[in-house]
């Protein structure tokens, strides 16, 4: 990170003042030739071309030039490691000039490269959805439920493009809410940062409840469940301490391997045993029998599914901090091309293999001594995935507190970390309080699924287009086609909230798979 206390000062001075009354020409040492001797109106105008965004109109004459303040703002998106600048043009009575590069204050350097970005994307989306999803399929069956899976990771693919074209239209977007508050205003902005907040801590409890299953496997039993809890918020809370994107980007790279070896341990096990031999609860279906199943079931494990992938409550964090923002739908495709074909095959195998019984999370289907290793290689991304959401709601929150000083966001100051590890003291003790509220993951998964992943990764990222096109949705054929889409899409999203939320609220009614809050047994 750069010296946030370091600015670049460009300094305009007056060439010379002719004796018939010329006014003096403004010299820009720190810009092209091109802009020597030039007035500080065309000096002024030939900076804010440089921005994809209106800057403020400079002075239109000489005379407006002393004891003014003239705000030239570069939003857009900056190339390659260029950062989006701030700059102060101001002038004295003599004619003197300075311009202030404020590009640091509360911004992050841009230095993540795609690739690390699509890790960052694959440690937070799938390592909460493949281990719900064979779960989902005992629910729904193997057809429908590769079909949803399918589907939504299609249309997951499509609304994360949409996030990226937004972003590119509108450089300035921070977060998911800022965009809803482009298009709706002030009201907008709220009901997405509560929904936002909200769902970032469900998904942080979440995780906090898996880490309590692993620590019961890995010990046996032996430790009380409200304090294996305790002791999982506690490492993601150290982990997430680095305030940027990229210091948590080399924690993915581990946390990418972690799932894949815990899932194709289990799954390996799952096949070699065939537990489904010798369960009750009966073979794999291709298409469930009406018996079998029901609707609150059914409704929560599609929201499981939609749940299964979302990550794009992060995706305006992580285009900010890319180095080519324009290399993001490459990080998209990557992401999702290995969500849906691991998804599918893990989903598929050990629900054929496990049958009915097959458990959430998945890796408690495998042997005793197997579920250990398992969960051991699971852990690094149980707590990754967990930190990264811990780190986009933690800046912010940070942001928001800092709000009237943004270069405090910056500093490597005692205030500066003093707010920010407070902030991630209180947002971890909280998921873990919600964590021991509804201490059964298949549930806790259903209802996030249900009242924010829908909005999240539809009916938001469809709002943002609908947005961004206004006035345009019936101009060309292809308009038409894609409003239709994102109208099918925002519909898709309200019916699956409703029916989801239902259906998760009364299996934790019934107590579908047991579990009291804040009891210690698992």
């Amino acid at each position: 990170m750069s010296d946030p206390n370091h600015f670049d000062v460009i300094n305009h001075r007056s060439a010379r003042t002719e004796q018939n009354g010329s006014q003096p020409d403004a010299v820009m040492t720190s810009y092209p030739s091109t802009l020597e001797s030039t007035s500080l109106p065309q000096a002024a105008s030939m900076l804010s071309k440089t921005s994809s965004s209106e800057a403020h109109q400079a002075s239109n004459t000489y005379g407006s030039v002393s004891g003014t303040t003239t705000d030239l703002t570069k939003t857009s998106s900056p190339p390659l490691r260029e950062k989006t600048a701030l700059v102060n043009v101001q002038s004295n009575h003599v004619g003197h000039v300075e311009a202030q590069d404020d590009s640091n204050v509360g911004v992050e350097d841009n230095n993540l490269h795609w690739f690390k970005a699509a890790m960052i994307m694959i440690a937070e989306t799938i390592s909460l959805g493949v281990l719900g999803l064979p779960r989902c399929l005992a629910a729904l069956g193997i057809i429908p439920g590769v079909i949803l899976i399918w589907s939504f990771g299609l249309m997951a693919t499509y609304t994360g493009f949409v996030v990226w074209q937004f972003k590119q239209a509108h450089p300035d977007m921070r977060t998911l809410a800022h965009g809803l508050e482009m298009i709706f205003g002030r009201w907008g902005r709220w009901v997405g940062e509560v929904s936002q907040s909200l769902m970032l801590l469900f998904v942080m409890a979440a995780h906090v409840v898996l880490f309590g299953s692993a620590m019961a496997e890995l010990t046996n039993r032996g430790i009380c469940k409200v304090l294996s809890m305790a002791i999982g918020a506690f490492t993601c809370f150290i982990v997430s301490l680095p305030r940027t994107m990229k210091g948590n980007s080399y924690h993915s790279a581990l946390s990418c391997c972690s799932i894949t070896i815990a899932t194709t341990i289990a799954l390996i096990s799952i096949a070699r045993t065939n537990p489904v031999a010798s369960s009750h609860f009966g073979p794999a279906y291709a298409i469930l029998p009406y018996n079998l199943t029901s609707f609150k079931s059914a409704a929560m494990a599609s929201s499981s599914i939609i749940l299964a992938f979302n990550g794009h409550i992060a995706y305006p964090t992580i285009i900010t901090e890319m180095i080519r923002p324009q290399d993001f739908p490459k990080a998209l495709i990557f992401l999702e091309s290995v969500a849906v074909t691991f998804y599918t095959i893990v989903a598929v195998v050990m629900y054929i293999y496990a049958g009915q019984g097959v458990t959430a999370p998945a890796l408690g289907s495998a042997e005793p001594l197997v579920r250990k290793v398992a969960y051991g290689f699971a852990l690094p991304t149980i707590v990754v995935a967990g930190v990264i959401m811990a780190v986009v709601l933690g800046k912010n929150l940070y942001s928001f507190t800092w709000r009237r000083r943004l270069h405090v966001t910056t500093e490597n100051t005692f205030r500066a970390w003093g707010s920010w590890i407070g902030i991630l003291v209180c947002l971890w003790v909280l998921a873990w309080i919600v964590a021991n509220v509804i201490p059964i993951f298949g549930q806790l998964l259903g209802l996030i699924g249900a009242l924010f992943g829908t909005w999240f990764a539809l009916g938001f990222c469809s709002m943002l287009w609908l947005g961004l096109n206004v006035g345009r949705h019936l101009e060309k054929w292809k308009k038409v086609v894609l409003t239709a889409v994102n109208v099918g899409i925002l519909l898709v999203c309200a019916g699956c909230c409703i029916v989801g939320t239902y259906g998760s609220l009364m299996e934790i009614i019934a107590g579908g798979e047991g579990g009291k809050p804040f009891s210690c047994n698992h």
